[in-house]
């Protein structure tokens, strides 16, 4: 199984990049996906519960589930390869979390895994202001990210180049690429995120 974690600050289009790399794995690379959201709240989720997992699972499309936890991620890491066994796993953290962290926590005690990537979602639009006023959480956010997708291109805001000046300042080889998730994403972009380390 294959982990994506996917970070970025809340509005930063993460669900609907995840969205369609889910569809991209299932419908053209017919893989397995599943997908946990660590937030509480979305509507529409099933009552079905894994056991003893605190996971509430709805099926999203061919082989694609989403699952929302309530309980520990790494025991709802080990419960998904168990159960569901699919081939790709892509976690959504919260809009305030720091995905490094997170994935140093994985590396370190999950075992099921065979590749992990962290990539990190910023909003080209809000980038300055939220650098100005939360910069500790935007650069604890982007550290340590094995790529960082440039959303929102489509949209007015600051010079693009200058936002890559500025993720080089924190580390000069982080792999940035440009994008807009709310049009269909470009092939190259899909193939930049799930390229995945054995």
């Amino acid at each position: 199984m294959r982990i994506l974690l996917f970070g970025g600050f809340l509005g930063s289009g993460k669900t609907t990049t995840i969205l369609q790399v889910a569809k991209y794995l299932t419908s053209i690379r017919q893989e397995t996906v599943a997908i946990i959201e660590n937030e509480i709240g979305a509507a529409g989720i099933d009552d079905k519960l894994f056991s003893n997992s605190g996971m509430q699972v709805k099926r999203l499309f061919g082989g694609c589930v989403c699952c929302q936890i309530t309980s520990d991620l790494l025991r709802a890491i080990d419960e998904i390869h168990a159960t569901i066994k699919p081939e790709w796993l892509m976690i959504e953290m919260t809009g305030l979390a720091f995905p490094s962290k997170t994935a140093k926590e994985i590396k370190k005690y999950s075992t099921v895994y065979s590749a992990f990537k962290t990539i990190t979602l910023i909003d080209r639009g809000r980038w300055s202001e939220l650098k100005s006023t939360l910069e500790p959480l935007v650069i604890g956010q982007v550290t340590g990210s094995d790529l960082i997708v440039l959303n929102k291109v489509d949209l007015a805001g600051e010079d693009t180049q200058k936002i890559v000046r500025d993720l080089q300042e924190f580390d000069a080889k982080m792999k940035i690429v440009s994008t807009s998730a709310a049009a269909e994403l470009p092939l190259a972009v899909l193939e930049e995120v799930v390229c995945c380390e054995q």
